[in-house]
Protein backbone atom coordinates (compact mmCIF):
# COMPACT_ATOMS: atom_id res chain seq x y z
CA UNK A 1 0.00 0.00 0.00
CA UNK A 2 1.42 3.23 -0.89
CA UNK A 3 -0.26 6.96 -1.39
CA UNK A 4 -1.82 8.19 -4.37
CA UNK A 5 0.48 10.31 -6.35
CA UNK A 6 -2.73 12.27 -7.94
CA UNK A 7 -2.44 16.04 -7.78
CA UNK A 8 -3.32 17.16 -4.36
CA UNK A 9 -3.75 13.09 -2.93
CA UNK A 10 -3.45 11.31 -0.40
CA UNK A 11 -5.42 8.51 -0.31
CA UNK A 12 -4.15 5.16 -0.10
CA UNK A 13 -4.16 2.95 -3.17
CA UNK A 14 -1.92 0.17 -4.52
CA UNK A 15 -1.18 1.94 -7.76
CA UNK A 16 0.34 5.08 -8.71
CA UNK A 17 -3.51 6.18 -8.44
CA UNK A 18 -6.55 5.83 -6.03
CA UNK A 19 -9.88 4.99 -7.31
CA UNK A 20 -11.11 8.48 -7.16
CA UNK A 21 -8.13 9.44 -9.38
CA UNK A 22 -8.53 7.27 -11.76
CA UNK A 23 -12.00 8.05 -12.41
CA UNK A 24 -11.47 11.83 -12.90
CA UNK A 25 -8.85 10.76 -15.30
CA UNK A 26 -11.02 8.34 -17.12
CA UNK A 27 -13.23 11.17 -17.15
CA UNK A 28 -11.24 13.67 -18.32
CA UNK A 29 -9.61 11.26 -21.59
CA UNK A 30 -13.51 10.25 -22.64
CA UNK A 31 -13.91 14.14 -23.48
CA UNK A 32 -10.59 13.26 -25.91
CA UNK A 33 -12.77 11.69 -29.11
CA UNK A 34 -15.28 14.94 -29.70
CA UNK A 35 -12.52 17.15 -29.10
CA UNK A 36 -10.66 16.35 -31.96
CA UNK A 37 -13.38 16.37 -34.30
CA UNK A 38 -14.16 19.81 -33.50
CA UNK A 39 -10.70 20.56 -33.61
CA UNK A 40 -10.54 19.01 -37.05
CA UNK A 41 -13.37 20.88 -38.82
CA UNK A 42 -11.70 23.82 -36.81
CA UNK A 43 -7.98 23.81 -38.85
CA UNK A 44 -10.01 22.45 -41.92
CA UNK A 45 -13.42 23.90 -42.11
CA UNK A 46 -14.22 25.86 -45.31
CA UNK A 47 -14.62 29.49 -45.86
CA UNK A 48 -18.38 29.56 -46.69
CA UNK A 49 -18.51 33.53 -47.03
CA UNK A 50 -15.95 32.96 -50.25
CA UNK A 51 -17.10 34.18 -53.69
CA UNK A 52 -16.61 31.83 -55.88
CA UNK A 53 -13.63 32.67 -58.56
CA UNK A 54 -12.74 30.85 -61.76
CA UNK A 55 -9.74 29.31 -62.08
CA UNK A 56 -7.75 27.68 -65.50
CA UNK A 57 -9.45 25.84 -67.76
CA UNK A 58 -13.07 27.19 -67.14
CA UNK A 59 -13.13 25.46 -63.96
CA UNK A 60 -15.29 26.63 -61.23
CA UNK A 61 -14.18 26.79 -57.38
CA UNK A 62 -17.33 27.13 -55.03
CA UNK A 63 -15.29 28.18 -52.27
CA UNK A 64 -11.75 28.37 -51.07
CA UNK A 65 -10.70 26.14 -48.52
CA UNK A 66 -9.28 27.80 -45.47
CA UNK A 67 -4.98 27.29 -44.51
CA UNK A 68 -4.79 24.83 -41.81
CA UNK A 69 -4.59 26.29 -38.10
CA UNK A 70 -1.59 25.01 -36.87
CA UNK A 71 -2.36 25.68 -33.47
CA UNK A 72 -5.11 23.22 -33.71
CA UNK A 73 -3.39 20.98 -35.89
CA UNK A 74 -0.60 20.36 -33.28
CA UNK A 75 -3.05 20.45 -30.36
CA UNK A 76 -4.79 17.79 -32.19
CA UNK A 77 -1.50 15.76 -32.62
CA UNK A 78 -0.94 16.46 -29.00
CA UNK A 79 -4.51 14.89 -27.97
CA UNK A 80 -4.20 11.92 -30.56
CA UNK A 81 -1.73 10.57 -28.20
CA UNK A 82 -4.50 10.20 -25.49
CA UNK A 83 -7.10 8.78 -28.02
CA UNK A 84 -6.65 4.92 -26.65
CA UNK A 85 -5.50 5.45 -24.01
CA UNK A 86 -7.00 4.04 -20.21
CA UNK A 87 -6.89 5.22 -16.95
CA UNK A 88 -6.94 2.25 -14.96
CA UNK A 89 -3.41 1.22 -16.94
CA UNK A 90 -2.54 4.86 -16.73
CA UNK A 91 -2.52 4.22 -13.05
CA UNK A 92 0.16 1.57 -13.41
CA UNK A 93 2.55 4.28 -14.45
CA UNK A 94 5.38 5.79 -12.09
CA UNK A 95 4.43 9.07 -14.15
CA UNK A 96 0.49 9.01 -13.32
CA UNK A 97 0.84 11.85 -11.12
CA UNK A 98 1.42 14.35 -13.80
CA UNK A 99 -0.99 12.88 -16.03
CA UNK A 100 -4.31 14.62 -15.51
CA UNK A 101 -3.01 17.96 -14.68
CA UNK A 102 -1.04 17.31 -18.57
CA UNK A 103 -4.54 16.51 -20.06
CA UNK A 104 -6.59 18.71 -18.60
CA UNK A 105 -4.01 21.52 -19.74
CA UNK A 106 -3.86 20.02 -23.40
CA UNK A 107 -7.63 19.80 -23.03
CA UNK A 108 -8.54 23.60 -22.17
CA UNK A 109 -5.75 25.15 -24.87
CA UNK A 110 -8.36 22.71 -27.35
CA UNK A 111 -11.63 24.73 -26.05
CA UNK A 112 -9.72 27.92 -26.26
CA UNK A 113 -9.00 27.04 -29.94
CA UNK A 114 -11.79 26.44 -30.79
CA UNK A 115 -13.66 28.91 -29.05
CA UNK A 116 -11.40 31.56 -30.55
CA UNK A 117 -9.99 31.17 -33.54
CA UNK A 118 -7.13 33.08 -34.58
CA UNK A 119 -7.43 36.00 -37.28
CA UNK A 120 -6.18 35.27 -41.24
CA UNK A 121 -3.73 38.25 -42.26
CA UNK A 122 -2.71 38.33 -45.52
CA UNK A 123 0.84 39.08 -46.29
CA UNK A 124 1.30 38.89 -49.93
CA UNK A 125 0.25 37.34 -53.03
CA UNK A 126 2.21 34.10 -53.88
CA UNK A 127 3.98 33.62 -57.80
CA UNK A 128 1.00 31.40 -58.54
CA UNK A 129 -1.21 34.01 -57.72
CA UNK A 130 -2.94 33.04 -54.47
CA UNK A 131 -2.85 34.72 -51.28
CA UNK A 132 -0.03 34.07 -48.71
CA UNK A 133 -1.85 34.02 -45.23
CA UNK A 134 -0.80 33.75 -41.77
CA UNK A 135 -2.59 33.48 -37.88
CA UNK A 136 0.42 35.15 -37.01
CA UNK A 137 0.45 38.81 -35.06
CA UNK A 138 1.87 41.10 -37.19
CA UNK A 139 5.29 41.50 -36.37
CA UNK A 140 7.58 44.56 -35.29
CA UNK A 141 8.82 46.67 -37.95
CA UNK A 142 12.56 45.04 -39.23
CA UNK A 143 11.39 41.66 -38.31
CA UNK A 144 10.06 39.06 -40.86
CA UNK A 145 6.78 38.18 -41.52
CA UNK A 146 5.65 34.17 -42.70
CA UNK A 147 2.48 32.41 -43.80
CA UNK A 148 1.36 30.19 -46.32
CA UNK A 149 0.07 30.14 -49.96
CA UNK A 150 -4.22 29.62 -49.72
CA UNK A 151 -3.63 27.83 -53.18
CA UNK A 152 -0.16 25.84 -53.67
CA UNK A 153 1.01 26.17 -50.30
CA UNK A 154 4.30 27.52 -50.65
CA UNK A 155 5.32 28.70 -47.44
CA UNK A 156 7.11 32.28 -47.63
CA UNK A 157 9.05 34.86 -45.42
CA UNK A 158 8.85 38.26 -46.08
CA UNK A 159 12.40 38.49 -47.86
CA UNK A 160 11.53 35.34 -49.34
CA UNK A 161 8.65 36.68 -50.99
CA UNK A 162 9.97 39.72 -51.92
CA UNK A 163 13.16 37.53 -53.64
CA UNK A 164 10.17 35.04 -55.32
CA UNK A 165 8.90 38.69 -56.92
CA UNK A 166 12.57 39.70 -58.53
CA UNK A 167 13.08 36.01 -59.86
CA UNK A 168 9.47 36.13 -61.23
CA UNK A 169 9.96 39.62 -62.89
CA UNK A 170 13.59 39.07 -64.13
CA UNK A 171 12.57 35.34 -66.12
CA UNK A 172 12.24 36.03 -69.96
CA UNK A 173 9.54 36.86 -71.77
CA UNK A 174 8.22 36.47 -75.33
CA UNK A 175 10.34 33.05 -76.05
CA UNK A 176 9.12 29.96 -78.51
CA UNK A 177 8.56 26.97 -76.75
CA UNK A 178 11.56 24.99 -77.44
CA UNK A 179 14.23 27.90 -76.36
CA UNK A 180 11.35 28.60 -73.06
CA UNK A 181 11.98 25.11 -72.28
CA UNK A 182 15.56 25.39 -72.42
CA UNK A 183 16.09 27.86 -70.66
CA UNK A 184 13.86 26.44 -67.72
CA UNK A 185 15.99 22.91 -68.03
CA UNK A 186 19.44 24.94 -68.15
CA UNK A 187 18.62 27.47 -65.38
CA UNK A 188 15.67 26.00 -63.32
CA UNK A 189 17.30 22.15 -63.19
CA UNK A 190 13.50 21.26 -64.69
CA UNK A 191 12.82 19.51 -66.98
CA UNK A 192 8.56 20.48 -68.98
CA UNK A 193 7.71 18.76 -71.85
CA UNK A 194 6.23 20.87 -74.88
CA UNK A 195 3.20 18.83 -75.32
CA UNK A 196 2.40 20.15 -71.61
CA UNK A 197 3.11 23.98 -72.88
CA UNK A 198 0.48 23.11 -75.84
CA UNK A 199 -2.08 21.48 -73.17
CA UNK A 200 -2.07 24.26 -71.20
CA UNK A 201 -2.18 26.82 -74.05
CA UNK A 202 -5.41 24.66 -75.68
CA UNK A 203 -7.18 24.73 -72.23
CA UNK A 204 -7.08 28.10 -71.66
CA UNK A 205 -4.21 28.18 -68.78
CA UNK A 206 -1.45 29.32 -70.98
CA UNK A 207 -1.31 32.49 -72.92
CA UNK A 208 0.75 33.08 -75.52
CA UNK A 209 2.65 36.67 -75.97
CA UNK A 210 1.41 36.61 -79.02
CA UNK A 211 -2.02 35.81 -79.85
CA UNK A 212 -2.44 38.32 -82.68
CA UNK A 213 0.35 36.43 -84.94
CA UNK A 214 0.72 34.91 -88.43
CA UNK A 215 -0.20 31.37 -89.13
CA UNK A 216 3.63 31.11 -89.70
CA UNK A 217 4.86 32.57 -86.56
CA UNK A 218 5.64 30.10 -83.53
CA UNK A 219 2.91 30.87 -80.33
CA UNK A 220 5.29 32.38 -78.13
CA UNK A 221 5.57 32.47 -73.82
CA UNK A 222 6.48 34.55 -70.54
CA UNK A 223 9.01 32.03 -68.65
CA UNK A 224 7.09 32.84 -65.43
CA UNK A 225 3.67 32.11 -66.86
CA UNK A 226 5.27 28.36 -68.01
CA UNK A 227 6.52 27.88 -64.31
CA UNK A 228 3.57 29.32 -63.08
CA UNK A 229 1.42 26.94 -64.71
CA UNK A 230 3.59 23.93 -64.27
CA UNK A 231 4.01 24.56 -60.07
CA UNK A 232 0.36 24.85 -60.07
CA UNK A 233 0.23 21.13 -61.59
CA UNK A 234 3.10 19.39 -59.83
CA UNK A 235 2.92 21.09 -55.94
CA UNK A 236 6.02 22.07 -53.52
CA UNK A 237 6.81 19.03 -53.34
CA UNK A 238 8.40 18.87 -56.82
CA UNK A 239 9.91 22.27 -57.37
CA UNK A 240 12.48 23.16 -59.13
CA UNK A 241 16.26 23.13 -56.91
CA UNK A 242 18.00 26.12 -58.27
CA UNK A 243 14.59 28.43 -58.98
Amino acid sequence: MTTCTGEDCANPTNLYLCGQCTSDLQAWLDKVPELLDDLFTTMAKLDKTAPQRHEGGGGLSTGSAMPLRYGALELRQALGLWTHANAESLAKDQRAGNFLPELKQLIDNANSCIDNPPEIRVITTCTCGGKVVTENPKPEAGEADSGVCEDCENYYEQTEAMTQFRIHRATPENMQTRHALKWIRENANLSIKSTDVRNWAREGKLEPTNPNRSKREHPTYNIADILKIHYRHVGESRRATNF
